[in-house]
């Protein structure tokens, strides 16, 4: 079977890779309506006091910082206390409307641990072995959808968008909805695929695959990370629509309905991550959160951010770490490996066992190596936030990437920002959707822990002007493919429409899928 394509471009503006630049790609593209986007995860978390934290998640996050530029409206679960609408205002900026819909608890937990996770990212990253499908979920999982395109229709009502983006796999079925849920014309629909597409033939295992298929083939644009991603899609398509026509640019045709798909690595602010990991008070806090873990000033350490997940590597990680030590006793008690890991899903039995046998390897790992005043694996299970993530990105000797598939990883792009100037060195899995453009990384496998250990003993051991000019380079490759330039590369595949004043009703008339 056929899986990765050529595809040709057209390129109808100059690459926009600021903020400036993708406001006039926006305006082009919308008028002046504005963006209303639609996650399953809320950008913000309120608490009692309604002060607000930053949940972990590069891409929320990302995506909250461009909102906040440029305005517009979000849609999202409501998972902490406050109001269901409100204005969020990121650092002073414009800020934007955040729409939070409330799931009833008996359709939460199917929907959610269920069939999100229980079936779907496990099929979507290769784990076809945690694959838990309970044929009622897929029914929880539509009701959701078919709720989140209500509330984007009523908030459409008064918000009169010009564009509506739909994200990730949770949310599959929602532009199917929103075809069935009115017979007026709707704005141009978008979604975006943060996550890798899985093989045809595992996917067509799925009893409601083509039922995923048809809420995608709803939207008027889908994008993917990668172009391996995309076509494997397309592939999905073909196998499971043989009457689909599928162009060479990737435009998929069915009856007359017209698909586009365009691959568009999510990318991040590389402007805003330098500022933080610079910032005086940045730095002092990472130096103080250190310190409470042991860690002395000026000593050498290794950072990984991920959440508690089985595709990130964590177990593959301890492997590493065992080689690296075996092989190189130099380095003992000469550094540090801190990993950041807050738990997640923590009400799916898989993620609880999994969790729990990670703590347990880690306990055993550092049984092994560490000695009176040295613990060579440290963890801490909460999330941080960015401004001492940043501080620490900039003051460790490197950063290691592990995961055994990941749509993009923003974690690598952001620590690449942070050292700039700097010499710490990224050990990148090849398995990451980052390793597809930050080409000079160190590229680690995963599952070839002798290998890995070798390349990280290496790039630990350069010439700081061999890391440094490294650094340039990848800093170079980010500044090229970041935030602005993502969102702007997506729209070049979006209808663009004029919408006079009067509103929603006099936009061009969506398709419905029969």
């Amino acid at each position: 079977m056929e899986t990765i394509r050529t595809f040709r471009h057209t390129l109808n503006f100059p690459p926009a890779r600021t903020l400036e630049g993708l406001k006039v790609r926006l305006r082009a593209t919308m008028g002046a309506a504005p963006l209303l986007i639609a996650t399953f995860r809320e950008p913000v978390v309120l608490l009692k006091n309604l002060e607000m934290k930053h949940p972990a998640g590069g891409v929320s996050q990302a995506l909250h910082t461009l909102m906040g530029q440029i305005g517009g409206h979000w849609i999202a679960v409501k998972d902490s206390p406050g109001p269901e609408s409100l204005l969020i205002h990121p650092e002073g900026t414009l800020g934007y409307r955040l729409h939070r819909l409330s799931i009833p608890p008996d359709l939460r937990q199917p929907f959610y641990e269920g069939y999100s996770n229980g079936v779907l990212w496990p099929l979507f990253h290769g784990n076809l072995e945690r694959v838990l499908h309970c044929p009622s979920d897929f029914e929880h999982y539509d009701s959701v959808n078919r709720i989140f395109a209500q509330k984007i229709l009523e908030s459409s009502r008064t918000a009169r968008p010009g564009l509506i983006w739909v994200h990730d796999y949770q949310l599959f079925r929602v532009g199917y909805w929103l075809r069935k849920e009115t017979r007026k014309p709707l704005p141009p629909l978008a979604f975006f695929c943060h996550i890798p597409w899985p093989d045809p033939d595992e996917f067509s295992v799925l009893p409601e695959h083509k039922d995923l298929l048809e809420g995608l083939l709803s939207y008027d644009v889908v994008g993917f990370q990668t172009e391996e991603h995309r076509s494997l899609f397309l592939d999905t398509v073909s196998k499971a629509f043989p009457r689909a026509s599928i162009e060479e640019d990737g435009t998929i045709r069915i009856k007359k309905h017209v698909i586009q798909t365009t691959v568009s690595p999510v990318g991040i602010d590389p402007v805003r991550f330098r500022k933080m990991s610079t910032s005086d008070s940045n730095l002092a806090a990472a130096q103080d959160f250190l310190k409470t873990l042991g860690i002395a000033p000026l000593s050498s350490f290794i950072i990984s951010v991920d959440r508690m997940d089985y595709t990130k590597g964590l177990l593959e990680r301890i492997d590493i770490l065992d080689s690296f030590f075996t092989r190189f006793p130099q380095w003992r008690e000469k550094i540090t490996f801190l990993q950041v890991a807050p738990p997640t899903r923590t009400g799916q039995s898989v993620y609880r066992d999994f969790q729990d046998q990670l703590r347990a390897r880690i306990t055993g790992f550092n049984i092994a190596w560490s000695t009176e005043d040295w613990t060579p694996l440290l963890t801490v299970e909460k999330t941080l936030e960015q401004n001492l993530l940043s501080g620490l990105y900039r003051l460790a000797n490197g950063a290691l990437v592990t995961s055994s598939q990941d749509g993009m990883n923003l974690v690598a792009q952001e620590f690449v920002a942070s050292q700039s100037n700097g010499g710490g060195t990224l050990f990148l899995s090849r398995f990451a959707g980052s390793s597809q453009f930050l080409k000079n990384a160190v590229q680690i496998d995963p599952f070839a822990p002798d290998d890995a250990a070798r390349k990280i003993q290496a790039g630990l051991s350069a010439p700081f002007e061999q890391r440094l000019l490294m650094n340039t380079s990848l800093n170079s490759q980010i500044d090229t493919n970041n935030i602005y330039r993502w969102i702007a590369r997506f729209l070049e595949s979006v209808p663009t429409t004029e919408p006079p004043a009067s509103g929603i009703e006099t936009y061009p008339r969506g398709i419905v899928m029969a």
